[in-house]
């Protein structure tokens, strides 16, 4: 029997309902992550045009309209935007969950306040092992200080706090004692292995990524159970190739809609045209969605391809081919093969 999520999901991926919604209110940040996959970031390119909070404003109540249903707010870093808790209270007036993803740097108790107030179903921040550890991650001394005084200040105003770390060589060692962190913090937490390129296709972020053996452990950080397979599609029979441009989308800082995050494919911009006519008039997305697992030219044929949570837009950084394997999910459909117990 389906539960309310997957019979949700299965729903909105046969209507292309855009129910998640991921959008990036700047391409600014204070730290310089050493696995980022903005170019900005990592200085090879200036952040760039933002919409105003009127247009975001617009851009939202076009998404409530066409159905979407939970909305993050990312970056960059969003806390860098002064309206980021005005735009969470419209969203959320408009039936969204709202999340944000956050390094919480820039955070004061006056915001904090205001996120509060606006009602948010999580505030989610980046951690990767203790101060020194974390440090030499984001390239700023006094970040892990930073961004714990952050978690700690919207706990105490009520917002549920998620500790989000990607584990990579040098700070996978660190897992469990960022998970006690957690728990004695009264934080949820999650482990992800997956690194992509930069979305410039530098390939720096790749060296990062874990070999085998500890793509394994890291994959029982989180136990198979519990992970996604075969990409988005939760139910039994489902030949897609994943949910981006379908139940997904996301919209850049100047309004350039994609159809997903990872999947930086440009469909048009919103500030000059309208959800509507881009969502069910882009060329591009009628041959996406017409694309079916089938359709993969090695992946079909593959002995690990139930246990693969391949992610199209890594394949086109990767290989330049939506539709051709990428090295990390190879390696991590493997893994789970084996942590299934299966040869």
């Amino acid at each position: 029997m389906q539960t309310p999520s997957a019979r949700l999901n299965d729903i909105t991926l046969a209507r292309n309902i855009p129910v998640f919604v991921t959008m990036e209110l700047t391409r600014r940040c204070p730290l310089s992550c050493r696995h980022c996959y903005l170019p900005e970031t990592r200085g090879r390119a200036k952040p760039g045009r933002e919409l105003g909070t009127a247009q975001w404003k617009k851009v939202i109540y076009s998404l409530a309209r066409a159905g979407g249903l939970y909305l993050v707010f990312t970056g960059g870093e969003p806390l860098l935007r002064a309206d980021l808790p005005e735009l969470c209270a419209y969203a959320s007036a408009r039936g969204f969950s709202v999340r944000v993803f956050s390094t919480g740097l820039p955070l004061d108790a006056v915001m904090a306040g205001r996120l509060a107030a606006a009602g948010l179903a999580a505030f989610e921040i980046s951690f990767y092992g203790p101060p020194a550890a974390h440090d030499k991650v984001t390239g700023l001394r006094g970040s892990f200080e930073r961004s714990l005084a952050a978690a700690r200040l919207l706990k105490r105003t009520g917002v549920a706090v998620r500790m989000k770390t990607p584990l990579m060589r040098g700070n996978l060692r660190w897992a469990g004692w960022l998970r006690e962190l957690a728990g004695r913090e009264g934080f949820s937490i999650s482990f992800d292995p997956v690194l992509a390129p930069a979305n410039d296709g530098d390939g720096a972020p790749l060296r990062l990524r874990l070999p085998a053996a500890g793509l394994a452990a890291a994959l029982r950080l989180d136990p198979p159970s519990r992970r996604r397979v075969q990409s988005v599609p939760p139910s039994a029979g489902a030949d897609l190739v994943c949910g981006a441009g379908r139940n997904v989308c996301s919209v850049a800082p100047d309004g350039t809609l994609s159809p997903c995050l990872q999947l930086p494919v440009k469909l048009g911009s919103l500030a000059a045209r309208s959800f509507g006519k881009i969502w069910k008039g882009s060329a591009w997305l009628k041959t996406w969605r017409r694309t079916g697992a089938g359709d993969l030219p090695v992946c079909s044929g593959c002995k690990d391809k139930e246990f693969c949570a391949r992610c199209p837009g890594i394949s086109l950084l990767e290989r330049g081919d939506v539709l051709a394997p990428n090295s990390q999910a190879c390696a991590m459909a493997a893994a789970m093969r084996r942590l299934h117990g299966r040869r």
